[in-house]
């Protein structure tokens, strides 16, 4: 099976990256201010030396108000689980199509054509989106290593569980060969599917479909060495166990982790 999100490749063309920001009248340097990138960083972007990531696309796409003729292979960026994504978003949010429509003033329709995958979600729609999730766009770009890491994610999961590819599509309903084909990044699996993964390793839809160039971004700052630890699979695995916790269970945790923050403190 091609995945379509192979044909990415470069996210934009240095081209239309230099053609948004003249039609902006912005310098490079002020550009590169606004996406909060280094000048030397944006400079390579439009000489085409460099790729642009997905979160500083979704910084350009936000700030800029990018419009989707700026940006013709947006259809081929967002090509895969869009629509998965924003379905698995509002069901975690417990929204009805119709309310979720309403918080975005799109119709129910739209959405629902949108989370079918028989229509692409335009750049205003996903900002509108975007916002009620409190999400970067850049979780609905696709990109082959994305799609690599959420099969490493399940396999990570699945073998901290002493599991083989065989239980785990026996427990979930599935067959073995989607099993193997979603740990290898060949299939992009349906949002049923995804659900009777997740429920049956025990772990959130949200820890195997986010992406990790957000992760990555947010704890940049913190010391190497506990950015190994973070980046450990089974760390990894334990945070995304972590979502399905009951109120009981997540309480637990931030009582140890207190204690471990205030030692002088007696329980």
């Amino acid at each position: 099976m091609t995945d379509a999100l192979e044909r990415v490749d470069p996210m934009i063309n240095s081209a239309a990256l230099a053609k948004i920001r003249n039609k902006r009248k912005m310098s490079q340097r002020e550009m590169a201010d606004h996406l909060r990138v280094p000048l030397k960083q944006w400079q390579e972007l439009e000489k085409g030396e460099k790729e642009l990531t997905p979160s500083t696309f979704s910084r350009m796409v936000t700030a800029l108000e990018i419009s989707d003729d700026e940006i013709p292979s947006w259809k081929q960026l967002a090509v895969g689980n869009t629509g998965v994504k924003i379905r698995a978003l509002r069901k975690k949010q417990g929204f009805s199509l119709e309310q979720l429509a309403a918080l975005t003033d799109l119709s129910a329709t739209y959405l629902s054509e949108v989370e079918r995958g028989e229509k692409i979600a335009s750049f205003s729609a996903l900002r509108s989106i975007t916002e009620v999730f409190q999400v970067p766009i850049s979780l609905f770009v696709g990109n082959k290593r994305k799609q690599s890491i959420v099969g490493e994610k399940l396999r990570a999961a699945r073998k901290d569980r002493t599991m083989t590819q065989q239980q785990l599509a026996e427990a979930a309903g599935i067959s073995t060969a989607m099993v193997a084909h979603l740990e290898n990044g060949k299939v992009q699996a349906s949002l049923d599917t995804i659900e009777k993964i997740s429920e049956t390793l025990g772990i959130s839809v949200c820890y195997l479909i986010l992406e990790q160039e957000e992760v990555e971004e947010m704890i940049g700052a913190i010391t190497p060495e506990m950015r190994d630890i973070l980046f450990d699979p089974q760390v990894q695995n334990i945070i995304g166990s972590i979502c399905t916790f009951s109120k009981k269970e997540m309480m637990m945790v931030l009582n140890y982790v207190h204690m471990i923050r205030n030692p002088h403190i007696k329980a």
